[in-house]
């Protein structure tokens, strides 16, 4: 994990969102195959970025990557062994009684793919962030493998475990402990303490980018990755967008767990939107998208004089406008349960169709060939 100093640096984010993870690996296919077009055969997204991250689903994918695995084997996951896995109901998750799924199941699935290592294992090739939310403080974090961050190592006094010691494969079920789905999870943090977490995507990190340029920027973390949209890149996937919608004659009549139900559901999304918003501001955004009709992409206005960034958001609509647009057609049931998270039937479609609309839109692949057109620092 020896990198040199020089620039560019790149950031790759990746945001939650459950069985959609797929949609993430055919962009990051994509953005592979225009890694090898620069640098040649062989090359994987671990030799060209220097720090991955991801919320929940996108914490498997980010460490798949950062461990050096093949994207073939990170596909196989989804289209195979997600698909059965969320099959797996329990009944009495049906009826309130305990969660959906099984997170201990979940959990050796994990440890299949990535086996028993830990954050400071030696074999990762390149830094890598996991976002996951502590319940019983209230507070984000964002365990990472880098040796200057703070936390990484044992305090003289033990006051607390390092996060080189923390497992990986448990500290990716604690991110994707989606309420209702599986049960919280505990860890042990030292010195005879224990945290409570849940799924990194109940805090304001479902796409992480804005918490992954804090740990290259800040000086705590040691990095201090110099800015510019020269010198620091961000790929930023998400696993499909679309606005959460109730009419409104539905949503007057909402009792109260319904109505905490789709309010809770659209904060996620909102998290999303408002740092979609934040990096076009403070980046020199590739393929700008429209934030709101208040604020449009706010590609022509910065908050400092020059672009602090260049940043790169790829995502799939689940909207029947921006799909027609593309000249896509989904019928309205189906699109309706791509908006799921946990419906392992829309794995393989939504793979076809995320490849669909890459084919569909030529200027994703030209925006990846400009993403990487300097050469490996």
């Amino acid at each position: 994990m020896t990198r040199s100093q020089s620039s560019p640096r790149r950031i790759l984010s990746l945001s939650g969102g459950g069985v959609r993870g797929i949609v993430e690996v055919a962009f990051l296919e994509a953005a592979e195959a225009a890694c090898q077009r620069r640098f040649g055969q062989g090359t994987r997204l671990c030799d060209v970025f220097h720090l991955v991250g991801g919320t929940s689903t996108g914490a498997l994918i980010a460490t798949a990557i950062a461990l050096g695995l093949p994207l073939s084997d990170i596909r196989a996951f989804y289209l195979d062994r997600a698909a059965t896995f969320f099959s797996k109901r329990r009944w009495r998750g049906m009826i309130g009684q305990a969660p959906l799924f099984d997170g201990a199941l979940l959990e050796q699935e994990f440890r299949s793919t990535i086996g028993d290592v830990t954050l400071g294992d030696q074999s990762f090739r390149t830094y890598l962030a996991i976002v996951t939310k502590r319940l019983d403080t209230g507070s984000p974090w964002v365990l990472n493998n880098i040796p200057s961050a703070p936390y990484f190592d044992d305090p003289p006094d033990g006051s607390y475990t390092g996060n080189r010691h923390y497992d990986v494969a448990r500290i990716l079920r604690a991110a994707t402990a989606a309420p209702t789905f599986f049960d919280q999870q505990t860890l042990d943090i030292g010195d005879g303490q224990q945290g409570t977490f849940v799924d990194g995507g109940l805090s304001p990190y479902n796409d992480p980018s804005l918490a992954l340029l804090r740990i290259a920027r800040v000086r705590a973390f040691g990095l201090n990755w110099a800015p510019g949209a020269d010198q620091l890149g961000v790929l930023s996937v998400g696993a499909g967008r679309f606005r959460q919608r109730v009419s409104p004659h539905l949503a007057a009549r909402l009792g109260p767990l319904r109505l905490a139900y789709f309010a809770l559901r659209g904060m996620a999304g909102d998290a999303e939107t408002d740092t979609l918003a934040m990096m076009q501001w403070l980046g020199k955004a590739q393929l700008p998208e429209e934030i709101n009709s208040e604020l449009g992409t706010l590609a022509d206005e910065h908050l400092t004089p020059q672009p602090a960034f260049s940043h790169l958001r790829l995502d799939l609509p689940l909207d029947h406008g921006p799909l027609r647009a593309a000249g896509l057609s989904v019928p309205p049931r189906d699109l309706r349960r791509f908006h799921r998270f946990d419906d392992p039937a829309v794995i393989a479609p939504l793979y076809d169709l995320t490849r669909a609309f890459i084919t569909a839109k030529p200027e994703i692949d030209q925006s990846l060939d400009s993403f990487f057109r300097k050469d490996l620092p």
